[in-house]
């Protein structure tokens, strides 16, 4: 059984917290921590309770889980990751305190960070951007546009399906993914924030089923319908959730 140094441990490297900026937080030593992390000494009740507010201990022995802790980080970061990553580490902040300070849910931060969110929507970086008085800067935004460009359609988006704040107002088509990246399922709408609504009561919507979405915005009802039948059609049995709806008719 992994012991309160190991899960300490654990808990300050998924927050993106070094040693010393913990320890800054917590008001005591870098060699305090590492002590505590090789199980060499213990953290008070006052200490335990101040790192569970700091990177989401539930209790002495246990961490406490999210759907993106148990994301794998195959696959790298992005441009907007790692700068993401890069000014939340400069501020001092774990993954928790930029969630909160952000209104932005802890799994898209961690989706963000390990780049399976390479382009978030704009009003997710802004909210990011104010919880860290920074901008990100120019050339960052134009490489995960142009990375996530559909010629002839526009910017590929990523959101978060479970957080309602994030969810597109806009007509468009739009993929969930689980935990391993494989698109599951395929939809359309003239406002996709309603119909993912819709999603809420399905058993396969919760993670780790569905992890993260994104979308492309699409006016046109007929292109929207042609798109999202093309995509069907290319995934086959790969969309698990919608494989059967290969020729189902338009809804919207």
């Amino acid at each position: 059984m992994a012991t309160l140094g190991k899960h300490t441990n654990r808990a300050r490297i998924e927050q993106g917290l070094s040693q010393a900026t913990l320890a800054e937080k917590l008001e005591t030593s870098q060699v305090t921590i590492s002590n505590w992390e090789n199980d060499r000494a213990k953290p008070d009740e006052n200490q335990i309770a101040r790192m569970i507010r700091i990177m989401g201990l539930t209790r002495p022995g246990r961490v406490k889980r999210t759907s993106a802790e148990e994301v794998s980080n195959q696959g790298g970061s992005s441009p907007f990751g790692r700068w993401l990553g890069r000014e939340r580490e400069k501020a001092g902040m774990s993954v928790q305190e930029l969630a909160e300070s952000s209104s932005v849910s802890i799994p898209a931060i961690y989706n963000i960070e390990s780049g399976r969110s390479p382009n978030p929507r704009q009003s997710t970086r802004k909210k990011l951007e104010r919880a860290l008085e920074v901008d990100t800067p120019q050339d960052v935004l134009e490489v995960a546009e142009e990375a996530s460009e559909i010629e002839g359609l526009g910017s590929l988006q990523d959101f978060d399906p479970h957080d309602k704040s994030d969810r597109p107002k806009l007509p468009g088509v739009y993929v969930f993914y689980d935990v391993s990246d494989r698109p599951i399922y395929v939809g359309k709408a003239s406002d996709i924030a309603k119909r993912v609504k819709d999603h809420e009561d399905k058993f396969w919507f919760r993670p780790p089923i569905v992890a993260n979405g994104a979308y492309v915005e699409i006016p046109g009802e007929t292109l929207r319908h042609q798109v999202e039948q093309v995509l069907i059609k290319f995934l086959k049995s790969n969309a698990v959730i919608n494989k059967q709806s290969v020729e189902r008719q338009p809804n919207g």
